[in-house]
């Protein structure tokens, strides 16, 4: 994992472990660079290079804060090290350093430096502590960066009232590279959504960005979601009565049958005004029943753009659309999503067609290059991918694909040969072929993981059954 997605995970998930001695540490050293009046801390970013920056960086405002340092001479460390530092956590620190004794004279810097998404979060941070205009200057680097940058640097713009900030939330400010669900909610509240959607005229963006922010509510996921939107019920009839005075789009479609879906889960807990959500299956089920909501499906089908979205539309609406699913695996081979769906789609006798076609357009030889310690992330294992979505699905069809198994088998990525090891051999005894043993046994041999090679062992071990 790298120290971009670390920090972003650290903080969103698992919370910061305190390291209150380390920062002592730190503090000690900085005071005696400080004090010698030195303003090249090359023992010092030495130091911090063997640091973890978002485990240490609030024990080390504490102690900065508790010792009154020098302004000026804290001032002038940290600029070496935020300007001329090589290790990135050492960087970070001396980000967290100016964020307590910098001023407006720094603004460009940590411009510059949170573009990086490496330094985002440390920045922005800095930013807000030492800027007039904290929210605006959030604002300006949050536009710069569309990952774990863009999530932190929005979080800082939580309980703005800036116009500008407020309607780029709602159409724009809220998407990102990771997961829209992490920004959704607070788009939703500071942007004031249902204030916008009152608004005598509503434009096509804020009518996206509106579907695309109560979807991603109700899929839910790593924060808040629907149940925690205080205004959702007038929110969610606003937004059908909107959509029904436009024409079908795909886009609105989408946002219709998530929310439509979400809505008719019957285990939801709901503190909901009577009658809910009730009466909004029933708008929504009215709204879905206009005519015209298939040609956006199809159009998007066979477009050059708009796949997943339409394969996705098609797949709740149950319209039979492997043969579209097939002609775009045949422009897009490695497309992980259009072959779990295919798979899933294809009924006893086309499944037999989507395996031959994946033998066909997958690069089996490479794919079966021998096992490795790869975790099968970045665009260079969209094959390694691909046939994992395959034989996953395939678990659910007892011996079918059995040559992209023992392909599985032998792939570099880890995570693909657990999944083709564990569907072998929990498949039923009946069909079994004779010479299964003997491909765990060759897996067994050249499996690096110690782990599923230990697990290989136990079940060759295990009497087979009569």
């Amino acid at each position: 994992m790298s120290s971009l997605v670390r920090d972003g995970v650290q903080v969103h998930h698992f919370g910061i472990e305190p390291r209150p001695a380390v920062a002592a540490e730190v503090a000690d050293l900085l005071e005696e660079i400080v004090d010698a009046a030195r303003a090249s801390p090359d023992r010092l970013e030495e130091v911090l290079a063997g640091k973890s920056a978002v485990d240490l960086a609030d024990d080390l405002v504490a102690e900065l804060r508790r010792r009154v340092l020098p302004r000026d001479r804290l001032h002038a460390v940290a600029r070496h090290l935020v300007e001329y530092g090589t290790a990135r956590d050492a960087v970070k620190l001396g980000l967290v350093m100016l964020g307590e004794c910098g001023g407006e004279d720094d603004r460009d810097l940590l411009l510059l430096l949170g573009t990086l998404e490496e330094f985002t979060l440390y920045a922005v941070v800095a930013l807000v502590k030492t800027q007039p205009d904290r929210h605006r200057v959030a604002y300006t680097l949050a536009r710069r960066v569309t990952g774990w940058g863009r999530i932190h640097a929005v979080r800082r713009l939580e309980g703005g009232t800036d116009p500008d900030i407020k309607g780029w939330l709602l159409r724009e400010g809220f998407r990102n590279e990771i997961m829209d669900e992490y920004l959704v909610h607070l788009a939703a509240t500071t942007g004031d959504l249902h204030g916008a959607l009152l608004e005598p005229e509503v434009d096509a963006a804020l009518l996206d960005g509106a579907g695309d922010i109560l979807s991603a509510l109700a899929l839910g996921g790593p924060a808040e979601d629907l149940t925690d939107y205080a205004e959702a019920v007038p929110v969610l009839h606003r937004y059908a009565e909107l959509v029904g005075r436009t024409e079908p789009t795909l886009r609105a479609l989408d946002a219709l049958l998530v929310i439509r879906g979400w809505a008719s889960n019957p285990d939801l807990d709901l503190t909901w005004p009577e009658g809910e959500p009730a009466r909004l299956i029933d708008r929504y089920e009215a709204l879905l029943a206009r005519p015209g909501w298939l040609e956006p499906v199809l159009a998007g089908l066979d477009g050059p753009s708009g796949f997943h979205v339409a394969l996705a539309c098609a797949l709740r609406l149950d319209l039979p659309v492997l043969p579209q699913t097939l002609r775009h695996l045949a422009r897009e081979p490695f497309d992980a999503y259009a072959w779990h769906c295919a798979v899933d789609l294809a009924d006893e006798d086309g499944l037999a067609s989507v395996i031959t076609l994946a033998q066909r357009l997958l690069p089996v030889e490479q794919l079966a290059g021998g096992p490795a310690g790869d975790l099968g992330l970045g665009p260079e294992h969209a094959p390694d991918r691909a046939l994992e979505s395959v034989i996953t699905e395939l678990a659910d069809h007892p011996w079918a694909g059995l040559e992209l198994f023992r392909v599985a088998l032998r792939n570099r990525v880890v995570r693909v040969r657990y999944s083709a090891f564990r569907t072998l051999t929990t498949w039923p005894s009946e069909g079994r072929p004779s010479d299964l043993r003997d491909w765990i046994a060759a897996a067994a041999s050249a499996e690096p993981d110690p782990d599923l090679r230990q697990r290989m062992r136990e079940f060759l071990a295990t009497p087979e059954p009569p």
